[in-house]
């Protein structure tokens, strides 16, 4: 995979030490976004999220941590319920302080409909952070930051906010791999 896309080994970061086997790491899902849309938050991640820290792209994450042991049957679940659905654009909403980070809100309805069917179906299996519903689904461009640092680039970036719009073309599966990602699949919406 290529370091510009979502998931991809950014240049002169490392991984943790000693991550589990792979067959034993849990999945990420996030949300397939065209690749123009999704630079100029890349773009930004890049300037402003610590060098040492930023092993990804800019990224949309739907489910933070699905257990290995049910990742064939998610995915699988994933392509029955939702390849069937069209793609979708969602308003990019303006930027919000995450305590040591700033990240730009994305706008949650659309993703909700997709979230929800597979939230619901493994709601038994998930970590609490999956299991619960959405609040904000956003792009991270800075994180792991000094709250001053954070403070300086929401004033900076909310001066500058224009509107616009992501477009939804799937969704992701990685596998985590104690730092970057790992792509598994990819499931386009096609409806």
């Amino acid at each position: 995979m290529r370091a510009t896309e979502p998931g991809g080994l950014r240049p002169g970061t490392t991984t943790m030490a000693s991550p589990p086997p792979p067959d034993q790491r849990p999945m990420i899902v996030a949300a397939w976004i065209d690749a123009h849309d999704l630079a100029p938050f890349t773009a930004l991640r890049d300037r402003f999220f610590p060098a040492g820290r930023n092993h990804l792209s800019a990224h949309l994450t739907l489910f933070h941590h699905i257990g290995p042991g049910v990742r064939e049957d998610f995915m699988a679940d994933a392509r029955q319920l939702l390849s069937d659905r069209p793609p979708f654009t969602v308003a990019v909403l303006p930027p919000f302080l995450l305590g040591g980070g700033v990240a730009y809100a994305v706008e949650p309805a659309p993703l909700q409909a997709v979230r929800r069917p597979l939230r619901q179906r493994y709601a038994d299996r998930l970590t609490p952070q999956d299991a619960r519903p959405w609040k904000r689904p956003h792009l991270t461009v800075q994180n792991k930051v000094a709250a001053e640092d954070a403070r300086r680039l929401h004033g900076h970036l909310a001066a500058r906010f224009a509107p616009c719009e992501i477009r939804i073309r799937g969704l992701l599966f990685y596998r985590y791999d104690g730092g970057p990602w790992t792509e598994l699949e990819r499931l386009s919406f096609t409806g």
